[in-house]
């Protein structure tokens, strides 16, 4: 399994109804709204690195109002290390 946390700029004013339609796909494991660069962060869980990469471009990218993605893969969490 892969982790990743994925941030997203929206258009203005979008940010709720994206965050509701993000929280739909049974990738994502947890999305918040942030101040500054970016407007969502969003964790998820793929099975692996391609099935990620199609998730980021088929179904993340292409609901309305997402603009940019900056997509990073966690190497270790705190989790790993007890």
């Amino acid at each position: 399994m892969v982790d990743a946390v994925i941030l997203l700029c929206v258009m203005p004013g979008t940010e709720h109804t994206v965050k509701e339609q993000i929280l739909e796909l049974d990738e994502v494991k947890n999305c918040k709204i942030t101040f500054g660069e970016y407007d969502l962060y969003v964790e998820v869980k793929a099975k692996n690195v391609k099935s990620l990469g199609s998730f980021v471009t088929k179904e993340v990218r292409k609901i309305s109002g997402v603009t940019k993605s900056i997509t990073l893969i966690i190497s270790e969490s705190l989790e790993d290390n007890s």
